[in-house]
């Protein structure tokens, strides 16, 4: 899980990203979106794989949660 942060925090996020399209990690990638903070990514994965750049099935592992509930939401099924 991510929280909003500065430069570190999205250098860890990307390294976890590219994990995850690479098929190299397993478990998901959940950004609390705390008041839009990471609206800018989000819009910016949605576009990569609307122009053919990046697969949906790549980015399957990432979810952006605005709340507690979204985030359990993500996690309960997967135990």
């Amino acid at each position: 899980m991510a929280t909003p942060g500065g430069t570190g925090t999205l250098e860890e996020v990307s390294e976890v990203i590219s994990l995850i399209a690479l098929a190299q990690f397993d478990a998901p990638c959940i950004l609390f979106n705390l008041n839009g903070f990471y609206d800018d990514l989000h819009a910016l994965l949605s576009r990569t794989s609307d122009i053919g750049l990046c697969s949906p099935r790549r980015q399957r592992g990432i979810h952006f949660a605005h709340s507690l509930e979204e985030m359990a939401n993500i996690l309960v099924p997967l135990h």
